[in-house]
């Protein structure tokens, strides 16, 4: 016979492990393409506007809201600009 608390928490467990994992990577992700846009190698216009895709097509907007993934992109590319804001620092 099942504990159904244990169940529950079991599979509590498993669910938030898998939304953890999915944050985490679309974390990783972001902070990949703003080291390319400052690298250069990628317009930050469609990488923004990729994750955004992504975090759409991922249900992290709906999870965690608007705000939340804005947040996440934001921080990721906070310091993508630095070239363009101080082109006279050598």
């Amino acid at each position: 016979m099942t504990d159904p608390v244990l169940q529950g928490r079991e599979l509590r467990e498993a669910w938030r492990a898998v939304a953890n994992a999915k944050l985490t990577e679309y974390r990783r992700q972001s902070w990949r393409l703003a080291l390319l846009v400052r690298q250069g190698a990628i317009d930050k216009a469609a990488a923004v506007d990729r994750l955004w895709e992504i975090a759409s097509a991922h249900a992290l907007v709906r999870a965690l809201g608007e705000d939340r993934v804005q947040a996440i992109i934001e921080e990721a590319f906070a310091s993508a600009d630095f070239r363009s804001r101080h082109p006279e620092v050598a």
